[in-house]
Formats: structure tokens, sequence, C-alpha cells
């Protein structure tokens, strides 16, 4: 009879035990929800939600989801001030190539994000931090040289326009084309080749010129532009 307890007993503790290891069903959706909210890139790394506090009480969230219809993973933003909270589409693509990225240039009312899209090139893309929107989309491959954070002033390349070089002022909203003659680049040595607007930058501004100088130039050397009204 005690034999016959012990192993009713036995087999009442081994079933608890195995019971105990299995997770309930508050536990398994859990877990399932856990890993439906893991993201990875073509190279097999975690895509992890981002967040940036930006100039004027701004806050930039970048995420990953599934899509609508819970299908396809993409890539969000979300602007959040006091008065003002709303999620956009930021890419549909999540090659590790292709992902925008915030690399912390912040103007006052606008914000930008880059990518090198596969390309030896630094794109840019920017955006209204009070509308959530895409601006300057009168192209769409825009490769940086430099941004002026104090003036809110962008020299770029605009890839679809020829590769023509532009200064976009972000208070007036104009553009300005910069058109570095061959007279200019035949002065100096280190203009004339084929690489060196690339290493240009807004060096001073005044009430009507722009005046761009080169990184591989000595100081003196600067090109100046006229803004455009």
């Amino acid at each position: 009879m005690k034999n016959q307890i012990l192993i009713i007993l036995l087999i009442c503790f081994i079933g608890c035990r195995t019971d105990n290891n299995k997770p309930n069903k508050q536990e398994e959706k859990k877990i399932k929800k856990q890993n439906k909210s893991v993201f990875f890139d073509d190279h097999g790394d975690t895509i992890k939600p981002q967040t940036f506090y930006l100039k004027n009480n701004y806050k930039l969230f970048i995420f990953p989801s599934k899509d609508s219809i819970g299908k396809n993973d993409i890539l969000n933003y979300k602007i959040i001030s006091k008065n003002f909270e709303k999620p956009f589409l930021l890419s549909e693509d999540l090659t590790q190539n292709h992902i925008l990225y915030y690399e912390g240039i912040d103007f006052q009312n606008y914000f930008a994000l880059h990518s090198n899209s596969g390309t030896k090139n630094y794109y840019f893309w920017l955006y209204d931090k009070h509308s959530g929107q895409e601006v300057l989309t009168d192209s769409y491959f825009k490769i940086q040289l430099d941004f002026d954070l104090k003036n809110e002033l962008i020299l770029y390349t605009d890839e679809d326009n020829g590769y023509k070089k532009f200064i976009y002022d972000i208070k007036t909203k104009t553009k300005t084309l910069v058109d570095i003659p061959k007279s200019f680049t035949d002065k100096q040595e280190c203009t004339r080749n084929d690489y060196f607007e690339k290493s240009s930058y807004i060096k001073r501004v005044s009430d009507k010129y722009y005046f761009i100088a080169f990184k591989d130039c000595p100081l003196a050397v600067e090109f100046k532009v006229k803004k455009s009204k």
C-alpha cells in the first residue's frame, strides 16, 4: 500500500513539474508577439526602434513594423510635439543600403535623413517637423556636400538634374545654382581635377553672396555665388 502511494505521489510530482515548464496561453501570446516585433534587414541585422530629440521640442521616432495587411516589413517615422503626433511611411525597402537613418542634421523647423542607396554617395531627404512631410521634392536623389546649420543652408548635387550644384536656403525656400566655370578652376592646381567639387563647403555668407571654399585648397581660395531672389 505504501509503495502504491509513493508511486502516485511520484507521478503527480513529475506531472506538476512538466505542467509548470509549459507556458500558459498568455505567455504563449506574449512570446509570439515578441517574435513578431523583431525585424531584420537583408544582412540579418536587427532593425531597432530609435528615438531622437530635435530642436523646438520635437521628437523623431523611427521604427519598423508590418504593413496594413500584416504581410510585409516596413519602416516608419513619427513626429511628436505638444500638439502633433502622426506616423508616416518611410520606406518599404529594408535592404541595409537603402534604409534611411538620422545623422544629427537638425534645423529649426526641418530635419534630414540619409542613405547611401548602395553607392559611395551620401544622399539626403529633408522633412518638415510641423507637417511631417518631405520637402525639396523636385528631385529624389540629392547628394549632400555641406549642411550649414547656423545659416540654414544646404549645398548639394542634384543627381536628377544633370549633377548640377545648388544651395538651398531653408528660411527663404529658394534655390541658387552653383556653376563654377573652367576659368576659375584653371587658376589653382587644387581645382584642376574632376572631384574637387565633392570637397566644397559653404565658407561664409553675406547679404548678397554665398562664398564656396574647398577642403583640398588653401583657405584663400573661394568662389562667390550671387544669391537667387
